[in-house]
């Protein structure tokens, strides 16, 4: 059995793959079974529920169904802590809250990065790794997530952060990654209901001066059909699937 299609594609461009898939952070307890990954996956598919967990472990060490009502209501809040109660996500304090199980989960970072390459996987069939560090990368080795499409390899970078916590080097740390890497596709994607064109567009257009950056549709953006920026309107699934189609409708025959 060969090794994954995105190491092979990996290797042959010169890059060692020192680290990929690591489940020590990832919110949920690692080897669930199918019935259980396959629930997990569609709660992921909520914008609501992400929130709902960022939130989880930002009050990780108490808290109550009455501090997690800012993006959800009561109801669904109550439906969400019970499913995580049902993972052994979460547990009851003495005091009767809830607490964070696990010590080593501080950022809902890997666990986004993860839910992304299920989205390559299971609605794009194109198999993918998160959390993937290289070696010979000069600008850094570290790629949020990696998938191979129809042969094409493909950068995302996951950010959970809304757009007020991103800053002009996150971008220009994305493009030399890109630049570095040069993958057919990179996507830069912001997990938020904001604006791009607010402030993250602003950034591309700066360092990408010279590329004219268009809008493809809502609050999806691309430049010359090879980098896009995009959110999760109307949903992060949905946007990653029409910049994978835009990327495949414009590449030219004889790339």
């Amino acid at each position: 059995m060969g090794n994954h299609p995105v190491q092979e594609m990996l290797t042959r461009r010169g890059f060692e793959v020192l680290l990929s898939n690591p489940s020590q952070y990832l919110l949920f307890p690692p080897g669930l079974d199918a019935a259980f990954e396959d629930e997990l996956y569609l709660m992921l598919r909520k914008y609501s529920f992400r929130i709902f967990a960022r939130e989880v472990i930002k009050r990780r060490k108490s808290f109550r169904a009455e501090d997690l009502l800012k993006y959800s209501t009561l109801e669904w809040v109550e439906k969400y802590l019970s499913f995580l109660f049902g993972l052994g996500v979460i547990e009851k304090t003495e005091e009767g809250a809830y607490r964070l199980k696990s010590e080593a989960v501080f950022s809902f970072g890997d666990t986004l990065e993860w839910f992304v390459a299920k989205v390559f996987e299971r609605e794009l069939s194109s198999r993918a790794l998160w959390g993937v560090r290289l070696s010979g990368v000069s600008s850094g080795g570290d790629y949020d997530v990696l998938a191979s499409v129809e042969g094409r390899l493909v950068y995302v970078e996951v950010k959970s952060s809304p757009p007020k916590n991103i800053e002009e080097e996150d971008v220009a740390a994305f493009l030399a990654r890109v630049y570095a890497l040069k993958p057919s596709l990179a996507i830069f994607l912001e997990d938020t209901r904001l604006r791009m064109k607010d402030k993250i567009i602003p950034f591309f257009e700066s360092m990408l001066e010279g590329r004219a950056i268009r809008r493809v549709e809502g609050e999806t953006f691309s430049a010359e059909g090879k980098i896009f920026i995009t959110n999760s309107v109307p949903g992060l699934s949905a946007n990653l699937a029409l910049c994978v189609k835009e990327h495949l409708s414009k590449a030219d025959f004889w790339d």
